[in-house]
């Protein structure tokens, strides 16, 4: 993150490149991924080792990072993937070169309305609608990964019960009626959005997938918040 900040202005750069020496190959597919879905913009971590950088590109929907890299193919020693994954090596003195070009590219290919985060929603839902039998349909469609994501629902016209709570690292965790059912919401990383969370008026709408929460021996619904409105 400190990184990110100190080197990159949203407003300017559409490409984050990131690239330092001592950062351990293995894991910076991973970190990449987390920095593209944090700011919403493809990203490329290289780490350095005598002279040259091995790389991991991620990128986000509707944005070839394959293509990308391809038109910096001048640049590089090697590349490889697909649309939103790919790989490279690149001499470490071509690494700022690399990085003007590729948010160059960025700027000719990406529409700014791209880079606003985006969640697709499978089906409206009222909480009527969510009990065991649901979950337990929910669940035959399990394991879920990249090919086959959690249905996303949203509900609306909610109302928060209680006093919404900032837990763990920045978690938001609260309560939630609709027609007389309550239901606990968790928002992992959420915590900016307390601000939202109004007790006792019914105007919030909600993105969430269900989950299972066990607390004390006890398997309960919860709702893992995506988005609040």
């Amino acid at each position: 993150d400190r990184m990110v900040q100190d080197l990159y202005d949203p407003e300017q750069h559409w490409f984050l490149v990131l690239a330092k020496e001592g950062w351990h190959p293995g894991v910076i597919g991973i970190v990449a991924s987390k920095i593209a879905e944090k700011y919403y913009r493809p990203t490329v971590l290289i780490a350095v080792e005598d002279g040259v950088g091995k790389g991991s590109a991620r990128s986000i929907p509707g944005f070839d990072v394959y293509a990308a890299l391809r038109s910096c193919s001048r640049l590089l020693l090697g590349f490889g993937g697909h649309k939103y994954a790919a790989g490279l090596t690149v001499a470490a003195e071509q690494i700022g070169d690399l990085r003007k070009a590729l948010n160059a590219h960025a700027r000719q290919t990406i529409q700014p309305g791209d880079l606003v985060p985006k969640i697709w929603v499978d089906s409206p839902l009222n909480f009527r609608e969510i009990d065991g039998k649901f979950w337990a349909l929910l669940k035959r469609f399990a394991p879920y990964g990249p090919q086959n994501m959690r249905p996303v629902f949203m509900s609306r016209n909610l109302e928060v019960v209680g006093i919404p709570q900032i837990v763990g690292n920045n978690h938001l965790k609260f309560k939630v009626r609709q027609d007389g059912i309550v239901i606990d919401a968790i928002g992992f990383g959420l915590g900016d959005l307390l601000y939202r969370l109004a007790p006792g008026e019914g105007n919030l709408d909600m993105v969430y997938v269900i989950d299972e929460n066990e607390f004390m021996g006890r398997k309960l619904l919860q709702l893992r918040v995506k988005d609040l409105r």
